[in-house]
């Protein structure tokens, strides 16, 4: 591994945004430090945490560099920030509450080869985990499962994503004014701007660590479908429609439900504990969903004049 980039400039930069993570930080950067690769690599980690997360960082992990934000800095931002800051010419992004493969780095280097200028890699569900953050994964993540096949992707998840440079330099970063799908609408905006299809690389993995509460999951659902709903007002990604009918609005769980149980479903024999979940566990799931469609009606239906600096990503 080479992760300390004071000797030679970094070909990867991996930037972690952070708001109270003394849980997870700790695995986050050590499967980040222990990566089995000759790549030189940087660590940026921006946080404006109120816990004890900077702490673990300065004092645990000198080789990262720590960015302190006084003030609570949501993860477009940050991610921008750690971008800005940053000298490899490729950006990784991964979550605090994620744990990367071993070959991550490696898989990353080898994606980019090709002239995609995002590559998203796979999330499967770490454990432990609980029966309301298995609801949450399998809303959030079953798109991104590692058992399925490379391909051209719609959108790419920020918790495992790599950027070039230049499509920073070139087409902006992620929309400052969102506070949850910035990264649908950085990746649908980097597409359509470039004309280069987004890519989605299995072997590229992190594992997702879902220790939610009840409260946890109904709380995160209703802001990732307000945000969602949000999202549709920027004619990048499809649905806008909805805020003319915003009553179909329901209409969503039944299609949502059907579509994750079949991706499940697909994934039969790599991911059997996940599909077996979701047939006992489907009345839970159908309430997540609801939840989340709650939150997307209220966000689809408000005025396009609030969403309108979410259009399009901030510039460098």
């Amino acid at each position: 591994m080479s992760h300390d980039a004071t000797v030679q400039e970094p070909q990867v930069s991996v930037v972690i945004p952070t708001f109270n993570e003394e849980r997870h930080i700790r695995s986050c950067l050590r499967s980040i430090l222990s990566q089995h690769t000759r790549v030189s690599f940087e660590v940026i980690v921006v946080d404006s945490s109120t816990d004890a997360t900077p702490q673990i960082v300065q004092a645990e992990f000198p080789h990262v560099r720590l960015i302190r934000r006084d003030q609570r800095t949501f993860p477009a931002e940050a991610r921008n920030l750690g971008v800005e800051r940053s000298r490899g010419q490729v950006v990784a992004f991964v979550d605090a509450d994620c744990r990367a493969d071993a070959s991550w780095i490696e898989a990353i280097v080898a994606a980019h080869q090709q002239p995609y200028l995002a590559v998203g890699g796979s999330v499967s569900l770490a454990r432990p985990y609980t029966v309301a953050g298995a609801a949450l994964f399998a809303i959030e993540f079953s798109e991104y499962l590692p058992s399925g096949s490379p391909r051209e992707a719609r959108w790419l998840p920020s918790c495992n994503l790599s950027v070039k440079r230049e499509a920073f330099n070139r087409y902006g970063g992620f929309p400052v004014t969102m506070e949850a799908s910035e990264d649908i609408i950085f990746t649908r905006h980097l597409a359509v701007c470039s004309g280069v299809p987004l890519w989605f690389d299995p072997r590229i993995r992190v594992a997702h660590m879902n220790l939610n509460s009840m409260e946890d999951m109904r709380r995160r659902l209703r802001k990732l479908g307000y945000w969602s709903g949000r999202s549709r007002h920027s004619g990048l990604v499809a649905g806008k429609f909805l805020s003319r009918l915003p009553f179909l609005t329901p209409l969503l769980v039944p299609y949502r439900l059907t579509v994750i149980i079949g991706r499940l479903l697909r994934r039969l024999v790599a991911d059997w504990r996940l599909v077996l979940w979701s047939v006992v566990c489907w009345p839970l799931l159908t309430y997540a969903l609801c939840v989340w469609a709650s939150g997307f009606r209220r966000g689809v239906s408000e005025p396009l004049e609030e969403n309108r600096r979410s259009d399009t990503p901030d510039h460098f």
